[in-house]
């Protein structure tokens, strides 16, 4: 091991020089689990997720045990001389948003992972930006995708964890432009931000309405004002997807209704 890098979620991470090619890669120690399914479990979810390829989600290269019974799996090193750097940490350099340019593509990244995902049928859940990486080359990567949903204590629909996934890029996206969180007397994005196109108002409109939102990830990626076909998938809106938990419903309206502020 070269250096500790912090943690995340619990889980323990260094970077590890790989004798092979001679290259940095990242180290993630989980914690030690007691029981025997919680360990065969866990490990049968990295193979998983090792199988998912996606240039915006952060490969798992290997995953084995160590001589204390902790999972520790391998993943290509991100970060620069310096440590990772998140999103999170990108948006705090930047005085609480990006660029319009420079948000949209990383909203596109995470939508494009989203959508590859799912056709996997595996989801996320809501995604947060201290949980993607980005690399030296301004590229973003979802760090251990599909985790959270595994180590949930309840049950959720796949469906559920989907919208929920969706949804929170929506958020972040809005957060990345206007500087803002959302609520429920949000303003609208090109009022925040001069000259914005107002096609993005239309596409938050929908994208944060918390009983219907986009259809799934696909949808709201070619929906994105980015795309010069954009007002096509902005004015068309398919049957929704399946029913999501009334819980998660809930929990949108709740979301809606905090008052505007600045984040810290």
């Amino acid at each position: 091991m070269i250096r500790s890098v912090g943690s995340t979620r619990g889980i323990e991470r260094f970077v590890v020089l790989c004798s092979k090619t001679d290259t940095n890669r990242l180290l993630y120690r989980f914690p030690n689990h007691p029981h025997h399914q919680q360990r065969r479990s866990l490990f049968d979810s990295m193979v998983t997720l090792g199988m998912i390829d996606h240039p915006h989600m952060l490969r798992v290269e290997s995953a084995s045990y160590d001589d204390r019974g902790r999972l520790c799996v391998i993943t290509p090193y991100t970060g620069n001389h310096e440590g990772l750097v998140t999103l999170s940490d990108l948006i705090d350099q930047r005085g609480g948003k990006l660029g319009t340019i420079e948000a949209a593509r990383a909203i596109e990244h995470l939508l494009c992972a989203s959508a590859h995902a799912h056709t996997k049928k595996v989801a996320h859940g809501p995604i947060r930006p201290e949980h993607i990486l980005v690399d030296r080359f301004g590229s973003t990567q979802i760090e251990l995708y599909g985790y959270p949903a595994l180590t949930r204590s309840d049950s959720i629909s796949m469906n559920t964890l989907v919208a929920d996934e969706i949804r929170s890029i929506v958020e972040l996206a809005y957060t990345l432009i206007t500087g803002l969180t959302v609520s429920a007397d949000r303003l609208a994005p090109s009022r925040v931000i001069k000259k914005l196109d107002r096609n993005w108002d239309t596409w938050f409109e929908l994208g944060l309405d918390p009983i219907d939102g986009f259809e799934d990830a696909t949808h709201a990626l070619n929906a994105l004002p980015t795309n010069d076909r954009c007002e096509e998938w902005l004015t068309t809106h398919a049957p929704k997807r399946g029913q999501v938990q009334f819980g998660a419903m809930i929990r949108r309206f709740k979301s809606s209704n905090a008052s505007v502020r600045r984040p810290r």
